[in-house]
């Protein structure tokens, strides 16, 4: 069924475009060089500037350099994200200004990104994120799996602020646009292997080329990565006697490094040259991935907090340091993924029409300590996941007249999700070793449509008008089970109360974008763009009435933006800068909501502002040194809450969660010839610096993370088709967490400690 649905897709969107022309290679020609996405092109004369980068996230018919795209935007090149070593989404947050890449902590493989202060922090699987992730133009509309891997990417586009007019709902913080690389019509392979502590292998190999044919190309990737994980786990810590462990025995249980990780993913890319005019890209991919799930570390209760269950009742205090712990169930986390994306380009009277049908299925299967101690107060089993997803979107690019050119389009999206959830506990009051059971499911499909246009005016030769807009319309609908309690471990005898809701929103962002080219490489902007983030139900309540379900209505943000982008000195300087205030309205969060039972509900707690600079500098003095550096600082104050905040006098005054005031970025590269060996080597160093932020909404003592920094170091020797390299990430061994919290225990998640390996790659 699922095979027809995909053969169904792809022949709706070859149907209409029988006839063509050359004037695909003719407009190909007439916009920005050819390059791949995040290519380098060529620097100016003499090989020592700063070179230009291609990028696509504007959705234009061809690829612009990314320095006349009046934008904040990051351009990451196969080349960077190769000499970082960055395996996955996670890794490429440092390298733009105001950017988190964390995940939620509790689930491994969810992204709770945030951009400029606006983000995602929650574990509920109905709620839609605020940064968008979008790969060969399909977003990812359920994030389950989207801590995408870097493998085979051309390039990745971190667009900051609000992008509500060209990527719609769940934009509102900015978004990930992802590139696969297209097969090449040469033949060609490549292999990158590499080995590091921990056991950790990565893998991956790519052979392309034309398939008895010119005119229709392929290139197929594989993936596999493995470590034996990366936290300690042991029996250290201090027991006493207490009422939940009245000889105070010490816990025994499997000792060893545990968070191992397997992973495979295989990617067969097509590409299809119709005629000069019409050319269709097909891109799948298959992946699995299994680790132990999140491993929490537990650690003692900070000066000034308060206690836990794992000391007042089962009296153990953790002694673990550094990214070790001490935990009795160890989790699982199951993911199989597959999509194919259908990318269908046409010439159609003077302009372009691009259309991406894309479809996507995932099962997400996992068990999770989340009480991080020996007595496992906590433990999320055997929970359930799956998502399916259709999605079309289909525009337009034309030049309407001399100086006027238009997109416009319109989006189709179907979301379909089905999840159990489960928990067991223990450490009640007059029962500590008593095992509790509770379950709650749901069912949730959502419809989205769309409809969008942008306008760019050349007023004169060096300013230009952009005025764009995004109608957007939306509809969920969700059955639910609230959590309820269930009589034993099987969960085959629970408390079930069926729940039903549903709404729609409808939501219109604009765009305003002035841009004045004040040099030939100078360029100042001032803009004005809308975002929204979709209204969420918050099915994880325990209500049997559904107090506490929502929904929660939209949140928008209105952001005012003025830039410069610029580059001195032939080139040997590039120095873009950007100011910023965003209006964030809305914001949806958990809160507690007391009466006859607690409840956890999701509601539009509040309104903020949020002010910021971000910075990003290259300087290439001399051809074999390079120096990079972005600096972001952010200044978010809550405005106003529409609801009280149960423990806190002065909501206005918490900080954002996750949200560091600075960040900054510090790498530098030197390059020498080695004429002997007919090669050259390159070492690399960086140093990535956040400052202090709080972990949780209510900025608990003690689940704060202090300010860190972060050193990376690469050394690579090329030869001809073949690189080596010397890598090293953490190396001082920092101590940090994504996440923390208070429930059982007091546990950090998150962190990766000293990493260290050889890597060899091969290119023909």
């Amino acid at each position: 069924m699922k095979k027809n649905r995909i053969l169904c897709i792809t022949t709706a969107l070859l149907a209409p475009f029988l006839s063509g022309s050359n004037a695909y290679a003719q407009n190909e020609a007439s916009g920005a060089p050819a390059s791949a996405a995040g290519t380098a092109t060529s620097p100016p004369a003499g090989g020592d500037g700063v070179p230009d980068i291609i990028v696509y996230g504007q959705k234009r018919a061809a690829g612009e350099v990314a320095q006349r795209v009046p934008i904040a935007i990051t351009a990451l090149d196969q080349r960077l994200l190769q000499s970082t070593n960055s395996v996955s989404l996670l890794d490429v947050g440092s390298l733009a200004p105001n950017v988190q890449t964390n995940t939620t902590g509790t689930f491994p493989g969810f992204p709770n990104f945030s951009i400029r202060g606006i983000g995602l922090s929650s574990s509920i699987r109905s709620v839609d994120p605020a940064v968008n992730i979008v790969q060969d133009g399909m977003v990812l509309a359920y994030q389950a799996g989207a801590v995408v891997s870097t493998f085979d990417l051309e390039g990745i586009e971190i667009l900051r602020g609000p992008q509500g007019v060209l990527f719609g709902r769940n934009a509102s913080g900015g978004a990930f646009v992802l590139r696969t690389r297209r097969p090449s019509d040469e033949p060609g392979v490549r292999f990158d292997l590499s080995y590091g502590n921990f056991n950790e292998v990565n893998a991956n190999a790519s052979i392309e080329g034309p398939l008895g044919s010119s005119n229709i190309l392929g290139k197929l990737a594989v993936l596999y990565r493995r470590n034996s994980g990366t936290i300690e786990n042991t029996n250290n810590g201090i027991f006493v006697p207490s009422v939940g462990n009245p000889t105070g025995a010490r816990s025994s249980h499997a000792t060893g490094h545990i968070g191992d990780v397997d992973e495979l993913v295989i990617k067969p890319t097509f590409l299809f040259k119709m005629s000069d005019a019409t050319r269709l890209t097909l891109f799948t991919q298959y992946q699995r991935y299994n680790d132990d799930g999140t491993t929490p570390r537990n650690f003692a209760t900070p000066p000034g907090a308060v206690s836990t269950p794992s000391e007042t009742v089962f009296g153990y205090t953790p002694d673990s340091s550094g990214y070790s712990t001490n935990i009795g169930e160890v989790g699982y986390v199951r993911i199989r993924a597959g999509h194919v994306i259908a990318e269908l380009e046409n010439e159609i009277g003077p302009g372009q029409l691009t259309t991406v049908a894309g479809y996507r299925h995932i099962t997400y299967n996992s068990t999770t300590n989340n009480a991080g101690t020996p007595f496992d107060g906590l433990l999320l089993p055997d929970n359930r996941e799956r998502n399916e997803q259709y999605s079309l979107e289909s525009r337009y690019n034309v030049t309407l007249l001399d100086g006027l050119d238009a997109t416009a389009g319109v989006f189709y999206l179907r979301s379909v999700t089905d999840v159990i959830e489960r928990r067991r506990t223990t450490g009640k009051p007059g029962a500590p070793t008593a095992l509790g059971y509770v379950q709650g499911s749901f069912h949730q499909v959502t419809n989205a449509y769309a409809g969008f246009a942008n306008f760019d005016w050349n007023i004169t030769s060096d300013l230009k008008l952009s005025l764009g807009g995004r109608y957007s319309s939306e509809r969920k609908s969700i059955n639910y089970v609230p959590l309820a309690p269930c009589t034993d471990a099987s969960y085959t005898n629970c408390t079930v109360t069926s729940l039903s809701a549903e709404k729609s929103w409808h939501n219109f962002s604009p765009r305003a974008v002035l841009t004045w080219q004040a040099a030939q490489r100078v360029m100042l902007f001032a803009s004005f763009t809308r975002g929204f983030r979709s209204g969420n139900f918050n099915p994880r309540t325990s209500d049997a009435t559904g107090v506490g379900v929502g929904p929660a209505d939209p949140e928008t943000v209105s952001a005012y933006e003025i830039g410069v982008k610029s580059d001195f000195f032939d080139r040997k300087l590039r120095a873009n800068i950007s100011l910023f205030q965003s209006d964030y309205k809305g914001i949806q969060q958990v809160v507690t909501v007391p009466g006859a039972t607690v409840v956890q509900a999701l509601v539009n707690a509040a309104d903020s502002r949020i002010r910021g600079v971000e910075a990003e500098f290259t300087l290439r003095p001399v051809r074999a040194l390079e120096l990079d550096a972005n600096l972001g600082y952010i200044d978010a104050k809550y405005r106003k809450f529409e609801i009280p905040i149960q423990g806190v006098t002065d909501p206005t005054a918490l900080n954002f969660i996750k949200i560091p005031k600075w960040t900054a970025y510090l790498a530098g590269v030197y390059t020498a010839d080695l004429p002997s060996l007919a090669g050259k080597a390159s070492l690399r160093v960086s140093y990535d610096w956040r400052s202090h932020y709080a972990t949780d909404f209510l900025n608990t003592v003690g689940l704060d993370q202090k300010a860190f920094g972060l050193t990376n170091a690469d050394l690579t020797f090329d030869h001809g088709n073949w690189t080596a390299s010397l890598f090293g990430r953490n190396l001082f061994n920092v101590v940090y967490a994504d996440t923390k919290s208070r429930n059982f225990a007091y546990i950090a998640y998150g962190g990766a400690p000293r990493t260290y390996g050889v890597r060899v790659t091969f290119k023909m």
